[in-house]
């Protein structure tokens, strides 16, 4: 019998029957668990798919939204006005409400209200309420404005409420739900970085639940049922059961849910002894978690008529795989033999000829094996992603020294060097923006082989890709003198222009004298290269007192701010320029950060779109959300300065044409206005600015429609009325030159006399006589 195992022949058909008997009674188990695997795989995978748009859709179309209505009231001059100015200024309080009903019309379909709330004087001006003082309120006005008490207890700057049922009309009891409205209440205080404890004005958004609940349905129809939004606390924010929104139901599946620690985005949970399989998301925008639950059983009821065909096709298995094992014994024995035949033959050792011929085929597997891991270590892939990995994780500082040293080593790379820096290369210019993805990536592979494949004496450079296409370059040096800096700064900007013609924006940090302080270098770089956008001029940026800037809590003036709208407002291109020029070289001598700095001069740009919506003017590539975008695809501070002179002059040009075909009626309301203000400020940039033109353009078509210089029209104006009143013999000298605008009497006099030819006194008593 032990004889009988001992040939190749009866090892292979008990083998083989070994085999295809295993196989049969793994077959069918396999095949039923890999299909249902893979269904339910594919059923949670969409599931999921589906869940994470709804909740990217979600994000577009409700909080960035909200958060975009936030900013255009904050940006505007709703938030910026002295609050304490209001007080009976009934005018200003009519323009805010109706600004703020204007925003919740053109949201209609997500927003209901908007409210501003004065923390100090505890008065709120509501797009639906109107004005209301908190004193004189209504308690049920606690229900609207609930959110007001909440953010004042937080030190958060924003804040997103639970879904309240909020009744229609403060003022009005309301006892029947159905009168009732859910909404939720985005809040945010203003300004920008003060907390809900320390804001001076809060502004607040309501939300529609049904209208977050309607873009559930429309998304995931078939699970819009079994689908729940809930916050931070585990309140449900939005449900197809109304009953269950602000609620935190202790005895239901979603309470279960909602205490399990899996992190997964799909997972099974039991609860009441039925299996359920979860799906779930997270909102980015302010960590709400959506949840959808179907039962288990749902994945397999369709796969029982599985089991039976696999039992089948393993029954089959059985039959064919027998019947094939012959087939093969007989097949795969004859050139077996050969094999171990020519083994045989080329053995000299007569004890290695006494051995079986399994041996003899483990010998030669076990030589072929050798081999071939041999040729495994050589051919080693993927080279190039693990040093891309160290590098990164390197500049990061993620390695401990030891860790580090042992994974340079790993992929080769020598640091036997004295001196090191990084550079960090930012390709910000119009021809890079117009390349297509894969030529862009194609650039910066080529660039990086130049610098690394670059012979400097006693130098190497490492090269890496960062994110947004930025490249890190890190000089190890043995070489004293700086200029090496200067040299390769100017190899990089030469490679650049010669071999893609491109302009690259470059930043260095310090200098370290171990590699293991690389990080400290790329940290400084990193935070230099903001400031390219504001020193273009410079091929880079290596001044690390910039870095004081990052931390410099100075703020702009607002002068400059206004001096800007003042010009623009008077139609003044010189002036407006002049502005945009002052401020420009206030951000690059000041020591303010550049992420401030940038701010500020996006606040210039919101003034502009305020100025041009003013006049009713609206160019076809100048609505507010292109303005911005213009502005972010801006690289550096000068093309913003000719940008924004561009904007302004095109702006002042077409205003100035539109004011020549007015003309007659503007001067008509110039007339208007001296008539009606001659005791007041009749001067020429005043009166300018309440008809919307420039001084100079004013004074050249008063001129020309009335045949007088504009100040001797005054001047004549002032004397008749006061000719007029003299006459009513009831005012003193004194009070008739106060009246017609003039603070000084003897001016009054003199210019009385030049007029009519007398003193006022000798004309009242000619009169008299």
């Amino acid at each position: 019998m032990r004889e009988l195992f001992q040939s190749v022949r009866s090892r292979m058909v008990f083998s083989y029957i070994a085999v295809v008997l295993v196989i049969a009674l793994l077959f069918g188990s396999i095949l039923y668990l890999f299909f249902s695997h893979q269904y339910s795989k594919e059923i949670r995978n969409n599931k999921q798919l589906l869940l994470k748009n709804t909740v990217n859709y979600m994000e577009s179309s409700v909080i960035q939204k909200v958060n975009q209505v936030y900013l255009s009231l904050a940006l505007g001059s709703p938030v910026n006005i002295d609050i304490d100015s209001l007080k009976g200024n009934h005018g200003k309080i009519l323009d805010i409400e109706q600004l703020l009903k204007n925003q919740v019309q053109n949201y209609s379909d997500l927003i209901e209200s908007i409210h501003i709330y004065d923390t100090k004087n505890q008065f709120m001006i509501s797009s639906a309420h109107g004005l209301m003082l908190y004193k004189d309120a209504p308690e049920r006005v606690d229900q609207i404005a609930d959110w007001a008490t909440a953010m004042k207890e937080t030190e958060e700057s924003s804040l997103w409420t639970q879904t309240r049922m909020v009744p229609q009309d403060a003022y009005i009891e309301q006892s029947i739900e159905n009168n009732k409205t859910p909404l939720i209440t985005y809040v945010r205080s203003y300004p920008f970085q003060s907390s809900g404890q320390s804001s001076k004005v809060m502004i607040a958004i309501d939300i529609k639940e049904s209208t977050i609940s309607q873009i559930i349905e429309n998304m995931i129809p078939a699970d819009y049922a079994s689908t729940f939004i809930v916050d931070q606390q585990g309140t449900v924010i939005s449900a197809a059961d109304k009953t269950l929104l602000g609620t935190t139901t202790k005895e239901n599946l979603l309470h279960s849910l909602l205490s399990t620690s899996s992190s997964d985005e799909s997972f099974t949970h039991i609860f009441d002894h039925d299996s359920y399989v979860i799906s779930q998301d997270q909102f980015k925008g302010n960590g709400w978690r959506i949840y959808t639950t179907t039962p288990n059983k749902n994945f397999y009821y369709k796969l029982d008529s599985l089991k039976e065909v696999s039992l089948l096709l393993g029954l089959l298995a059985v039959a064919v795989g027998i019947a094939m094992s012959s087939l093969f014994t007989v097949a795969n024995y004859s050139p077996v033999k050969r094999i171990l035949n020519n083994i045989k033959g080329r053995v000299d050792s007569p004890a290695s000829l006494r051995q079986n011929e399994y041996r003899f085929i483990d010998t030669a597997i076990n030589s072929l094996s050798s081999k071939v891991d041999s040729l495994e270590e050589t051919l080693q892939a993927n080279h190039k992603m693990i040093k891309h990995s160290i590098m990164l994780n390197m500049i990061h500082n993620r390695f401990t020294p030891e860790e580090l040293t042992e994974q340079l080593q790993s992929i080769h790379v020598s640091m036997a060097y004295s001196r090191f820096r990084c550079i960090v290369i930012d390709p910000v210019s119009e021809k890079w923006k117009e390349m297509q993805p894969r030529q862009s990536q194609h650039t910066l592979y080529s660039m990086i082989q130049q610098l690394e494949t670059a012979e400097i004496e006693g130098t190497r450079l490492l090269a890496e890709e960062l994110q947004d296409h930025k490249m890190v370059v890190i000089i190890c040096t043995n070489q004293p003198e700086e200029p090496l800096s200067d040299h390769i700064v100017e190899f990089i900007h030469s490679e650049a222009r010669d071999r893609f013609g491109l302009e690259f924006a470059l930043s260095l940090g310090g200098w370290v004298d171990h590699y293991t302080q690389i990080y400290t270098s790329y940290h400084q770089a990193n935070a230099l290269i903001q400031y390219s956008y504001f020193f273009p001029e410079q091929s880079a940026i290596q001044d690390l007192g910039l870095l004081d800037r990052e931390t410099s809590s100075l703020e702009i003036p607002d002068s400059y701010l206004v001096n800007f709208e003042k010009k623009l407002q008077l139609r003044d291109v010189d002036g407006t320029a002049n502005a945009i020029h002052e401020l420009v070289r206030v951000i690059k001598e000041g020591k303010y950060s550049a992420e401030y700095s940038r701010i500020f001069l996006l606040k210039a740009v919101s003034i502009y779109s305020n100025c041009i919506n003013q006049v009713r003017w609206q160019p076809a590539d100048a609505n507010a959300n292109s303005l911005y975008k213009q502005f972010a695809s801006l690289y550096n501070i000068n093309t913003y300065s000719e940008w924004m002179v561009d904007l302004i002059t095109e702006f002042i040009t077409h205003v100035e044409k539109r004011s020549e075909v007015r003309s007659p009626d503007t001067i008509s309301a110039v007339k208007a206005y001296i008539r009606d203000n001659i005791s007041g400020d009749l001067t020429l940039d005043h009166v300018s600015e309440q008809v919307f033109i420039s001084p100079k353009y004013l004074s050249k078509i008063f001129k020309e429609e009335t045949g007088i210089v504009y100040s001797e029209y005054v001047t004549n104006q002032r004397m008749e009325r006061a000719r007029e009143l003299i006459a009513m013999r009831e005012f003193t000298i004194e009070q008739v030159a106060s009246t017609v605008g003039y603070r000084t009497p003897a001016y009054f006099i003199k210019k009385f006399k030049e007029i009519h030819g007398c003193t006022p006194k000798n004309f009242m008593r000619s009169l008299t006589n």
